[in-house]
C-alpha cells in the first residue's frame, strides 16, 4: 500500500526581511529617544528560534547579526 503525504510543502524563507528602527524611550532618560528594532513571526520559528532560547548578538557598524547561543551543556546538581 502506497501512501502520500499529503502535508502542505516547506515554502523557502526569503533571504531578506526589510525592517524598520523605531524609536523608544527609557526610563532613565525622559523625552530622549532611543532607536529600536523589533522581529517576530512565525518565521523565527521555522528559523530554529523558539520561545526562551538565549541569543547572541554580533555587532559591527551597519551590521547586527543574531545567532542561537550555543551554551555549554548545564551540569545537574545531585541532592
Amino acid at each position: 500500500m502506497i501512501t502520500l503525504d499529503t502535508r502542505k510543502p516547506v515554502t523557502p524563507l526569503p533571504k531578506c526581511r526589510l525592517r524598520k528602527v523605531y524609536s523608544s524611550y527609557y526610563d532613565s532618560e525622559f523625552g530622549k529617544p532611543h532607536p529600536m528594532i523589533r522581529m517576530r513571526g512565525k518565521y523565527l520559528a521555522s528559523l530554529g528560534f523558539r520561545v526562551g532560547d538565549t541569543i547572541e548578538v554580533q555587532l559591527d557598524f551597519g551590521r547586527i547579526t543574531i545567532s542561537k547561543a550555543r551554551l555549554p551543556p548545564t551540569e545537574e546538581k545531585s541532592s
